[in-house]
């Protein structure tokens, strides 16, 4: 496989680290804010993958342009083929599926709506090789073509 970086993309709940976990985990090295505790160590991860050509998924919320672009310039600079997956963010959805999450895992409920307030539709424009969008019904995940 082509050295790649998927850049997740969606509220808390939206199901970024199911997606990860049923179609990237054998593939990519999962970068995720949430596991590795500190930028620092993010970033350490993934100086890491692209000094070794390793694929890796960033699986996070990146809402906004200036999030995603810290991830894609390193990356295209690289010579890195750029994914993203955008993860369909139903406020109502992300909410339910969060409240069955246990322990640290849950977020407070103003935190999914602060970022739905600030979230931003990817673009090729940003650097991105090829987009998805994510359908998730609770069932299963159908990815389709970006429009």
């Amino acid at each position: 496989m082509d050295k790649t970086a998927v850049i997740m993309i969606g509220l808390q709940g939206s199901g970024k680290s199911t997606f990860y976990n049923t179609h990237l985990s054998e593939s990519f090295i999962r970068v995720n804010l949430d596991t590795l505790k500190t930028r620092h160590r993010e970033k350490t991860l993934i100086e890491q993958c692209l000094a070794e050509g390793k694929s890796y998924a960033v699986d996070n919320t990146n809402p906004t342009k200036l999030d995603r672009e810290k991830y894609i310039v390193p990356a295209k600079q690289a010579g890195y083929r750029v994914i993203g997956y955008f993860m369909e963010s139903k406020i109502k959805d992300c909410i339910k599926r969060n409240a069955e999450r246990q322990g640290s895992a849950r977020v407070p409920d103003k935190a999914i709506a602060a970022t739905s307030n600030k979230m931003e539709m990817p673009s090729y424009a940003e650097g991105f090789d090829e987009l998805y969008f994510v359908k998730n019904d609770g069932v299963s995940m159908t990815v389709e073509a970006w429009r």
